[in-house]
């Protein structure tokens, strides 16, 4: 059932009128009569069709002529659009060339001014042309609205569910303990700061918020915590005064007339008054603060501790009404999935009672996706089926298929599109073009939005702004759901299956997605076409797309991350087939094997979006450049592009060109004329030939935003026209790079370039790189620069001295690597202004790393309570040869991380005072010194430290004291080449401890008989390397290793010549077993194998190699029951 296509046709008519009304299009018809006849004559038309939209959404439900009335309205429309856009990327090319056109240029066109009448004549009569088509079309669909007894001003049904009540059909609460017990613990804690709390629900349609609402509400804890309830199924309609009436009625058992809101207020709070009770407001849709206000008055005479439960699909309400943090509702999961569903679909009967309906309906309930009202609708839609022909039927088909007596999945779904905004709706309904499980970045799905003409900068806010704020609006109301990583460094976001499937429902025929081996169906009216990228993309997977003369968006998509031509395309697709899609709005050809695009590129003169990263382009053909429509032009690692077209200025609106990982040498000219970008990933300098520092193009540049990498400044020649990049005007610049490179004698003028350098105070991250000035400017450490969160000093070799940058008062991330030119740190690092404020107060993480001469660290400045990092999370040492002495821990009383790396570091140091001898925060130690000789004295106290890493610490003789009681959390730690260790310390090794690896600690390995393993009951992975040990004859013996063990590694014992079977037989966990480097190893012990190995792994071993053949060698039956056997690197 397309219960949508009205609701779609009304947002594309508004986005229609929006164009008809552009400045492009006005100015383009004045003067031309005919054609601005034509136009106020389609308006007209459209405005006659719109006005019975309301009503042919709703009739289309059950009359298939009205729902075809509409998918060819929609056509039509779209047909108009597309018009609408030719006129206005006309009038676009007739600006660009006068404006940027030569004089010869100008004197032909005076000599040839008959040519350009007729040429002008020939566009404007090709244009009415189709406005009369397209006219002709729409006349005759408005006609058959009468036919059709399509009305004018039919009101808009509201939805006809079930209001729901407080009880619950099934107190098992399928995948949802946990979540009931976290909404419990809420409820019944009265030591909140709120008189009254709030604690909202917040979920996709379907997912259980109702349900689990219930479950709590009936809880029997709850019913005693609690001396009054109510339960209110809100629902679309947020009416202030039925609400109120109905809360009264539920709390004092009684009917309730009254209708005037003040009256009914009083008794409520009388009510109220002194009592602690529980109220769960169902199903809330309205998020205007001003409602909830008003209702929540009568509230606060209740009683300390008393809740109110909010569930809704909309984050944004959770943010207006919540006071405690909102629960977010996931998918429950398949096991659980399928529980509610055969509890639905078998109900008396035995679930095992036919084995082919359990294949079939476990099969089926993964098409729901963890979402319960699926599994629950579709287990009561085969309840009384026993017949398997029926449950296959349900598998083959599509969810969205089922009509809504059969299932409850659509309407509830649907209601969260039919409430969406007009803007908002085309936005979702493109997402169709994604397939499911594909995931997405706000930007890239922003971009496509702002390709497909679905935004408009409004408010003073850019067209990204907006798309920014719709994704954020879509995400708050369920229809996106965050996803596990992240891509480019931006968190990735996906649809549920059944949102994707209503996003495909809504686009319909529009958009066409070729998934898997389906052969393409394309129509004339398709829009939008996607594909899952192969390696290899031939010609006749795509001829069909000859039919779609108007499809603005051919979108390749991988699952993978990007790989520089990591897939091929046929050259037939780009020179021949692609061409003649002159409508296309979006061409993606990213990470393709293509090495240069045709010419005849710009007879896509709609063109808004090019992404041709991570391909082998190496130029840009000059026709780019007449894309005068292109807003996107993403080149990011094509590693062989070394220039852009010269004219590159004439692309007046162009807004994002990423150009990462290029080799660009240098930047075309008039850079400063393309003032509406917005991203400018890089800007290279290059050694001026033509008489001009191009630096000087940044200064129109104002409305920059993210990232800006400046490389080359070495090569500017007049350092004021540093100054006139105008960089401390860029306000929405959130990061800025600026590098150098080469030797330069001039260190002065480097230090007067940066200096004029200097950003806007909004920066957030700073990173200048080979900087050759002796010191840094004053504006690096300015407290003005309060939002600077981020800095990196690379390579600025130079620099005898750190600036203080202590002083910066929001820094939380600072990077020094190769400033050769450090001695000594000291106070000048701190800084003092005399005020009291703390310095590096913000600090989380520092990395020093490839220090060369640095020798000297005094750690002045703190306090004696917080230390002289007070907030510091993670401190690396990293190549930083000369660096001796202690590191005193106290001056790091948050650190998480630590880590010392090819330093010279001796000891680490604590207090003697007991209270600051606890490093409560340490989570991980890396320790690679090789002058390191010891631990804090009494031991290490860091309760949540779980990682310990040490390497080459050739001195060390001990580990630290006492690690069995003061390390209780740790679960991994790694000794390597550590070789004057001799024993563990007094009391074993933490009982927590699950994997131990030892590698090249000779006098360790010799004593590993009082290593006393068998008391670690956790230890679940133990690696020892004999390398550099000595002679071992036998290994392991018997009461070495603990039965826990389910991971065993033995390597370079290069003299074992049998092992112990008494040391292994025990060793009934034991899963995998790896066997490495032991040359002289004959055989296996003649006990055999523990027999719950399931993975044996040999490598080196070849005496060992031959005995282990598959049924020819003698060892072969002591491991014939294990699974998977590698030997050499190659499975048996």
């Amino acid at each position: 059932m397309e219960i949508v296509a009205g609701a779609f046709a009304e947002a594309l008519l508004e986005e229609v009128f929006e164009k008809m009304l552009s400045k492009e299009v006005l100015d383009f018809i004045q003067g031309r009569k005919l054609t601005e006849g034509l136009l106020k004559k389609l308006k007209i038309t459209l405005l006659s069709v719109n006005a019975v939209l309301d009503d042919a959404e709703e009739k289309q439900i059950s009359n298939q002529d009205v729902k075809q009335w509409l998918e060819e309205l929609k056509e039509a429309v779209y047909d108009a659009e597309d018009l609408l856009n030719e006129i206005k990327t006309e009038a676009l090319r007739c600006k660009v060339e006068a404006e940027s056109g030569s004089s010869t240029s100008k004197m032909f066109r005076k000599l040839n001014k008959k040519l350009f009448s007729t040429w002008f004549y020939a566009i404007d009569k090709a244009i009415d042309s189709k406005i009369e088509e397209i006219i002709e079309r729409l006349d005759f669909i408005e006609k058959k609205k009468d036919v059709l007894n399509l009305k004018a001003g039919a009101r808009r049904r509201a939805s006809q569910t079930i209001p729901s009540t407080s009880l619950v059909e099934d107190f098992t609460p399928y995948g949802r303990n946990e979540d009931k017990e976290t909404i419990i613990k809420l409820l019944l804690d009265d030591m909140t700061e709120n008189k009254i709390s709030v604690v909202p629900i917040v979920g996709m349609g379907g997912i259980g918020k109702t349900t689990l609402a219930q479950l709590v509400y009936n809880n029997v804890r709850v019913k005693q915590h609690f001396e009054l309830q109510a339960w209110v199924c809100v629902s679309e309609e947020f009416d202030v005064v039925r609400l109120t009436q109905t809360i009264y009625g539920s709390i004092t058992s009684g009917a309730c007339d009254l209708m005037d809101l003040n009256m009914l207020q009083v008794k409520l709070k009388e009510a109220l008054t002194g009592k602690k009770f529980l109220l769960v407001l169902d199903d809330v849709w309205n998020d205007e603060y001003f409602n909830w206000d008003v209702l929540r008055r009568p509230f606060e005479s209740g009683d300390h501790g008393s809740k109110i439960i909010v569930t809704t699909r909309n984050a944004s309400v959770a943010s207006v009404m919540g006071t405690l943090p909102t629960h977010h509702l996931r998918q429950i999961s398949e096991e659980d999935c399928w529980l509610l569903f055969a509890r639905h679909a078998f109900k008396s009967r035995r679930v095992g009672g036919n084995p082919n309906l359990e294949v079939i309906g476990r099969q089926i309930i993964r098409k729901c996706k963890g979402l319960p009202l699926a599994a629950k609708s579709l287990g009561g839609l085969l309840s009384s089926e026993s017949n398997i022909e029926e449950w296959e039927n349900i598998l083959k088909n599509d969810i969205w298929q089922l009509s809504d007596k059969d299932s409850n999945i659509l309407p509830a779904l649907w209601l969260s599109y039919h409430y969406l905004p007009r803007h908002l709706k085309r936005c979702f309904a493109y997402c169709s073009i994604f397939p499911k499980d594909y995931v997405f970045t706000k930007s890239n799905l922003v971009f496509l939005w702002m390709a497909e003409g679905l935004l408009q900068s409004k408010n003073k806010k850019t067209m990204e702004e907006v798309g920014e704020d719709y994704f954020d609006d879509l995400l708050s109301r369920s229809f996106f759901q965050h996803s596990q990583g992240e891509f480019d460094h931006q968190p990735v976001f996906t649809m549920h299956d059944l949102i994707n499937d209503l996003a495909k429902f809504v686009c319909g025929d529009f958009c066409v997605r070729l998934e898997d081996n389906d052969s393409l169906d394309i129509q004339c009216k398709t829009r939008h076409f996607s594909y899952m990228k192969t390696y290899g993309d031939g010609f006749e997977k795509f001829e069909a797309l000859y039919e779609a003369k108007n499809l603005r968006t051919f979108l390749p998509l991988s699952l993978r991350c990007p790989i520089v031509a990591q897939f091929y395309m046929s050259d037939k697709i780009l020179h021949d087939l692609i061409p003649t899609l002159q409508c296309l709005r979006v061409l993606n050809l990213s990470g393709y094997n293509i090495r240069n695009l045709p010419n005849s590129i710009s007879n896509l003169k709609h063109l808004r979006h090019l992404d041709l990263s991570y391909t082998l382009i190496g130029k840009l053909p000059d026709t780019t450049c007449t894309l005068y429509n292109l807003q996107t032009l993403l080149l990011s690692y094509c590693r062989g592009l070394v220039e852009l077209p010269t004219n590159l200025e004439r692309l007046i609106n162009l807004r994002h060109l990423d150009i990462r990982g290029t080799k660009l040498e240098k930047m075309p000219p008039k850079m400063g004329k393309l003032q509406d970008l917005q991203t400018l990933s890089d800007f290279v300098l290059d050694q001026n030939t033509a008489g001009y520092d191009d630096i000087v193009e940044l200064k129109e540049l104002q409305c920059l935003r993210g990232t800006l990498c400046i490389s080359g400044l070495h090569n500017i020649v007049h350092v004021r026209d540093a100054l006139e990049a105008n960089m401390k005007e860029k306000k929405y610049l959130n990061q800025l790079v600026l590098k150098w490179g080469g030797d330069t004698e001039d260190s002065k003028k480097d230090r007067e370039v940066l200096d004029n350098l200097q950003p806007h105070t909004n920066l957030k991250e700073l990173t200048i790189v080979s900087y050759e000035g002796t010191r840094f400017p004053g504006w690096l450490v300015d407290r003005s620069y309060s939002n600077l969160v981020c800095l990196r000093l690379l390579n600025c070799k130079n620099c005898y001295f750190l600036p203080p940058l202590g002083m910066l008062p929001s820094l939380r991330e600072l990077e020094i690597i190769g400033l050769n030119g450090v001695v000594s740190i000291g106070a000048e690092f701190f800084g003092d202004d005399g005020s009291e404020i703390q310095q590096f107060r913000s600090l989380q993480v520092l990395i020093f790393e490839n220090m060369r001469d640095w020798q000297e660290w005094s750690y002045v400045g703190g306090n004696e309570e917080g230390g002289a990092f007070p907030d510091l999370c993670e401190l690396r040492l990293r190549n930083c040869p000369k660096l001796r002495g202690r590191l005193p821990l106290d001056y790091f009383p948050k650190l998480k991380r630590l880590v010392l790396c090819r330093t010279n570091i001796e000891c680490l140091t604590l207090s003697q005072e007991s209270e600051r001898r606890k490093l409560l925060c340490l989570e991980y130690l890396y320790i690679y010194c090789p002058s390191f000789v010891c631990f804090p004295h009494g031991g290490l106290h860091a309760p949540n430290l779980t990682n310990i890493n040490i390497c080459r610490c050739k001195k060390l003789r001990s580990l630290p004291e006492h690690m069995h009681t003061l390390l209780p959390s740790l679960q991994s730690m790694d000794i390597t080449e550590c070789p004057e260790l001799e024993s563990f310390p007094d009391g074993g090794l933490p009982s927590k401890l699950k994997s131990l690896r030892i590698e090249s600690c000779r006098k360790l390995i010799a004593n590993r008989m009082q290593w006393a393993l068998g008391r670690l009951t956790s230890l679940r992975d133990l690696r020892v390397d004999f390398n550099e040990c000595g002679e071992v004859d036998s290994f392991p013996e018997e009461g070495l290793l603990p039965t826990t063990l389910s991971s065993l590694s033995i390597s370079t014992l290069l003299s074992l010549k049998t092992m112990d079977g008494n040391g292994l037989t025990n060793l009934i966990c034991l899963e995998y077993l790896a066997i490495r480097r032991c040359p002289e190893l004959q055989s296996l012990p003649e006990e055999g194998l523990p027999t719950s190995l399931s993975l044996l792994e040999i490598f080196y071993c070849p005496l060992l190699k031959q005995r282990c053949q598959r049924e020819k060698g003698e060892d072969w039956p002591k491991i014939a029951h294990i699974r998977h056997i590698m030997i050499d690197g190659e499975q048996i």
